[in-house]
């Protein structure tokens, strides 16, 4: 008789008082991506075990707007109108000229006069008129789509039957301002990336489109990165490298799905980028591990479900709380693969001897 996989998992405390009394509480959690059930083990997924039926609050349930169609403005019972005060002329004091206040990015983007009664229903419209504030506008993006179109006239001119194409978060729309262009090179017919890289770098220079040029040429994967001359845009180029344009293709559907996903992955982009935590060769975590983390998270909670803790600065808090707070990632790595959510770092060959601590995560195009 074969033995059930058992997982144990942890709840946060209600973010609210609008919790459902009459209904139990849920007994069952998210399956592990485990695909072999006969070597199955037991595992904590969460450091902290507690039992699933936490207190519950005796007020009456009360109808949850729905968050996730991204509009704020017809929850008016849950705004406080704060009206600026303005400061009483003395007829005594003689006028000083103030000296000009600095200018706060807060001012640009933050667009509400009024603050909410729950924080967060706060956060969450802070998150939407930042990630609007984030959007290019159709300039921006015109500018984008000149610079890519002279690279590309550069490499065409070398290698007429090339196919070069854009992937990464300008393909998937999730880049910020300040994100470079990948860009991978496929059907060149070069024998060694390296001589391709070198042929281009030439090129860029003669032409006179490029600066900050500098090949890479010992990585894994080769590249070549410059700055386009007249938008001032960076460029990663590689060659024949398919999982890029595959994986594009793959957030692409997965934002579609979870509509939640675009705006928390540019929230935390921005949070890592701000830390010098966004870069992987140095550690950090990259735009591809951080969508797999939020794509897992999404699946973990199941937002899908109506409540009123559901909206996006509810989930914002879930993930930092999920990732920086709970999770066993000495034991347990991250995987969105089909439903599955985790697994054991040992089964699957994650474990690094000496770095426990280190955060395994599953390449969602890896079965």
């Amino acid at each position: 008789m074969e033995t059930a996989e058992t997982f144990l998992y942890e709840t946060l405390s209600p973010l609210s008082l609008t919790t459902n009394t009459d209904e139990p509480p849920p007994t069952s959690s998210p399956p592990c991506s485990s695909s072999n059930p006969d070597q199955a083990e037991p595992y904590v997924v969460f450091r902290n075990e507690i039992s699933l039926s936490s207190t519950q609050s005796s007020t009456t349930e009360t109808a949850a707007p729905e968050y996730f169609s991204l509009d704020v403005i017809d929850v008016v019972e849950n705004v406080i109108d704060t009206p600026i005060p303005t400061p009483e002329a003395s007829p005594a004091a003689t006028p000083v000229k103030e000296p000009e206040r600095e200018r706060r990015l807060e001012g640009n983007w933050f667009r509400a006069n009024c603050r909410f009664k729950s924080p967060m229903l706060q956060l969450h419209k802070e998150i939407l008129d930042f990630c609007d504030f984030l959007s290019p506008t159709p300039e921006e993006q015109a500018s984008r789509n000149e610079a890519i179109d002279a690279v590309f006239d550069v490499i065409r001119y070398i290698w007429p039957n090339c196919k070069p194409e854009v992937f990464g978060s300008f393909k998937t729309g999730l880049y910020l301002p300040t994100s470079d262009i990948d860009v991978v090179i496929l059907d060149s017919k070069i024998s060694r990336p390296q001589i391709g890289l070198q042929a281009l770098s030439r090129a860029l220079s003669q032409r006179g489109i490029a600066k900050k040029i500098q090949v890479i040429a010992k990585a894994r994967v080769p590249i070549i990165k410059f700055v386009e001359k007249r938008s001032g845009f960076a460029f990663d180029i590689s060659f024949d490298v398919q999982n890029g344009p595959k994986a594009a293709d793959f957030i692409k559907d997965a934002v579609a799905k979870w509509p939640p996903l675009r705006p928390l992955c540019l929230i935390l982009k921005i949070f890592l980028q701000q830390r010098e935590l966004n870069e992987v060769y140095s550690g950090g975590v990259g735009s591809y591990a951080l969508l797999t983390m939020l794509i897992a998270m999404l699946q973990n909670y199941n937002y899908r479900q109506a409540s009123p803790e559901h909206n996006l600065g509810v989930l914002l808090v879930n993930f930092f709380d999920m990732y920086g707070r709970k999770l066993n990632t000495a034991d347990v790595g991250v995987s969105c693969n089909g439903e599955g959510t985790f697994f054991l770092k040992s089964r699957k060959g994650f474990s690094i001897k000496g770095k426990p601590f280190v955060i395994s995560i599953q390449d969602p195009q890896v079965i």
